[in-house]
């Protein structure tokens, strides 16, 4: 819809009132105003405003692309102010911005050889014509009046260009020389600040204002920070060109200052701009920075987890080079220890765990400690803690808790733990159901297929427990419910001492696959509880998975088959609630 009066009338009224109110869509509304003289008068406001919330938004609005019709005069008001206040924070984010107006393209040029007759081209970077024009600018336009036979000139509106920026070439070329010239300034002064008055203007840039060769070459304020002194960088008055016989990839940190730059203060923050930048490229020059300086800068912890948690791979493989250069690592609680092994980067992981290894003994970590570390998804923190719990000397009463091990994510190492795990939770004094069915109720394989090895061999307290095949009968993973069926048929068929374990065997197998003697089985069950009401822990639980079975008439038997048991011994109801909540019994039927 085409700008009129009113509507930019009521523009100029949604500004006012969002500036007001500190409202969020205040620079949205700003950017839609194109009236110059209006923005001029309100730029005057705004950068006298005392609130943090406006100075925020200013930073907000040069993170924006300088791209809005009329808004000359509200950029060039609020530069002027920083510089004439010394605000190096404020002139930082105009510092980034004004290196990105400046952007060349690449052309193709096409050349013909005489000599030879043959055509070749070269490339080479051009001024795009992208300059936003001002209210009211006109060009002036000649034609040839064949009629008249003379050349006629008239004025006519200058077109809005579709990726137009503010400003002409010549102004945006000004801009970035003034503001590094506020910086440069300061570097010859105060070489002590310079340091940290520049980082912030750093942490601006971001990859895709430096996606391109042409755009790190037009950045003219970044590479006289980081770069002035490359030989690969050839520095004209006006722009920035690559030097005989080099390129891009021969950049190294050769900053402007580099004096500045050696003390441990700028080391440190030169740690803030590895954490804080938005750009590869200036992360790196940091960190190439950094390896020559802060070499013997110790980094505390937090410092030290900050880079290997950072999201850049290459920020948390630097951040392990420092840490196995740091002293006193010995001295590192196991808490930051822990906190240390959470980062996301495999190889610096491999680095971390060899130092906790070397600098960490066994009797400094708790138990659940060693489980924590157990249980971690990463194979190198998962194999370490392994280790630690299996030359820990593990006593009968805390052994119960190993039982937290069938949470371990580590596919790697997970039938190992598993099958070591089972072998102290399946002895006779430490043997409990709850504890040992959690293994086959891991969602890794490896997991449950050592706890089926072990349920299996020859002596297993499990193969006889006839709760936990129950519970097997319910298990939702189709390996092992195959493997339940296999086993229980062929268990079945073989002579088995307990003449119970047939019984309870054709009970579970019936809910797989049907048939006559299951429901034969489950009164037999039922039987046997009521002779020997010392086996009803062991033997309800099968009664449960026939009860609810989904087949009717099983679930009919079965019902039947613990009313009678009921009815034979009454002691046995709070037995029965336990395993069967669902029933409701009356209080007739309680006490019957």
């Amino acid at each position: 819809m085409p700008s009129t009066p009113e509507n930019s009338r009521s523009s100029m009224l949604l500004v006012e009132d969002c500036f007001a109110s500190q409202d969020a869509r205040f620079l949205e509304a700003l950017r839609g105003v194109t009236s110059a003289k209006w923005l001029a008068s309100f730029a005057d406001r705004w950068k006298k405003d005392p609130r943090p919330w406006a100075r925020q938004q200013i930073f907000a609005y040069l993170d924006l692309p300088l791209s809005c019709p009329g808004h000359q005069p509200i950029v060039k008001r609020l530069f002027k102010q920083a510089e004439e206040n010394k605000d190096t924070e404020l002139m930082g984010a105009f510092l980034a911005a004004f290196d990105t107006l400046v952007r060349r393209v690449r052309r193709q040029k096409w050349h013909w050889d005489r000599a030879t007759r043959q055509s070749y081209t070269t490339e080479r970077l051009a001024t795009p014509r992208d300059t936003i024009p001002l209210d009211g600018q006109t060009r002036t336009v000649s034609t040839y009046d064949y009629r008249a036979r003379k050349m006629i000139t008239r004025q006519e509106p200058m077109r809005m260009p579709r990726h137009g920026r503010l400003f002409s070439q010549r102004t945006r070329y000004y801009l970035h020389r003034r503001v590094w010239r506020f910086f440069r300034w300061l570097g010859y002064r105060q070489p002590a600040d310079y340091p940290a008055a520049i980082a912030p203007a750093l942490k601006h840039y971001r990859d895709e204002d430096l996606e391109k060769g042409e755009h790190i070459l037009d950045s003219w304020s970044l590479l006289n920070i980081c770069f002035r002194g490359s030989e690969a960088l050839a520095f004209k008055p006006d722009h920035i060109g690559l030097a005989e016989g080099h390129s891009l990839a021969e950049l190294k940190a050769a900053p402007r200052f580099a004096k500045a730059w050696e003390t441990p203060e700028a080391a440190r923050v030169l740690h803030g701009v590895i954490i804080g930048a938005h750009s590869q490229l200036v992360r790196m020059w940091a960190m190439e920075m950094f390896r020559r300086v802060g070499k013997s800068l110790e980094l505390t912890p937090v410092e030290l987890l900050a880079l290997l948690d950072h999201e850049d791979e290459r920020v948390q493989q630097f951040g392990a080079e420092l840490f196995e250069t740091q002293s006193g690592l010995e001295k590192l609680s196991v808490t930051t220890w822990l906190d240390l092994l959470r980062t996301k980067n495999l190889t610096a992981l491999a680095t971390l765990c060899a130092a906790f290894e070397k600098h960490v003994t066994g009797e400094r970590l708790a138990l659940a400690q060693c489980i924590e570390l157990t249980c971690a998804r990463p194979v190198p923190v998962a194999k370490l803690g392994f280790r630690f719990l299996q030359a820990r000397s593990i006593s009968p009463d805390v052994t119960p808790a190993l039982a937290a091990l069938a949470s371990a994510q580590c596919a790697v190492v997970a039938g190992e733990i598993a099958t070591w795990t089972l072998a102290r939770l399946g002895t006779a004094e430490a043997y409990n159901l709850n504890a040992v069915s959690r293994f086959f109720d891991s969602l890794l394989p490896e997991t449950r297929a050592a706890a089926w090895t072990w349920l299996v061999a020859e002596g297993s307290l499990g193969y006889r427990d006839s709760a936990l095949w129950s519970r097997l009968a319910e298990t939702p993973f189709e390996d092992l419910r195959l493997k339940m069926v296999d086993e229980l048929e062929r268990r079945e068929r073989q002579p088995d001492p307990d003449r119970l374990a047939q019984v309870w065997s054709a009970v579970l197998l019936g809910v797989h696959r049907g048939g006559r003697q299951k429901a034969k089985a489950v009164r037999q069950l039922a039987e046997a509880i009521a002779a020997e009401p010392a086996r009803s822990p062991a033997l309800l639980p099968v009664l449960v998975v026939a009860i609810r079975s989904v087949r009717g008439p099983e679930m009919r038997v079965g019902l039947a088959s613990v009313m009678t048991l009921l009815a034979q011994r009454p002691e046995l109801i709070d037995a029965v609630r336990a395993n069967l909540p669902e029933l409701k019994f009356t209080t007739e039927a309680a006490t019957a």
